[in-house]
């Protein structure tokens, strides 16, 4: 595939995974206005974002960064989760459906922009190679 094609890839990847997750959340039956909801998404891509490149920067296979970054950005939203649920008067209610809200919420957007955004970077860290000179320019042919 051609660079520009890949780019198209990779931000088709992320911005399907954030509005697949804006999709479960605005229309879970709560009746939250996708608006503020997107907001929200975009702030969480922005985290997944941030460590994908640092991933990518540091781990040259594409696979691993993918699978740590979904690992990390996974547990950075348990901490957030849990720190919600610290400041709540609603805690066992909460931590009985934290799970539910993780897997259906939040993992599209951590699958799909995980991958998008460490394609994203591996691909901006590549080295260039250089170009072998296969005959020096003054060789003759017909000496």
């Amino acid at each position: 595939m051609t660079r520009p094609q890949e780019i198209i890839l990779d931000t088709a990847l992320i911005l399907v995974g954030t509005g697949l997750s804006v999709l479960f959340v605005s229309s879970d039956g709560n009746g939250q206005n996708p608006i503020p909801v997107a907001g929200q998404m975009s702030i969480g891509a922005v985290i997944i974002g941030v460590v994908s490149f640092i991933h990518a920067r540091v781990v040259r296979s594409r696979l691993f960064a993918a699978i740590s970054t979904i690992v990390i950005t996974e547990l950075l939203f348990v901490l957030l989760a849990f720190r919600a649920v610290a400041s709540s008067s609603d805690a066992a209610e909460i931590l009985y459906l934290l799970p539910v809200v993780l897997v259906v919420y939040t993992l599209p957007m951590v699958l799909l922009a995980s991958i998008g955004f460490v394609r994203l970077a591996s691909s901006l860290y590549q080295r260039k190679l250089k170009p072998t000179e296969a005959v020096p320019q003054d060789y003759d042919h017909a000496a």
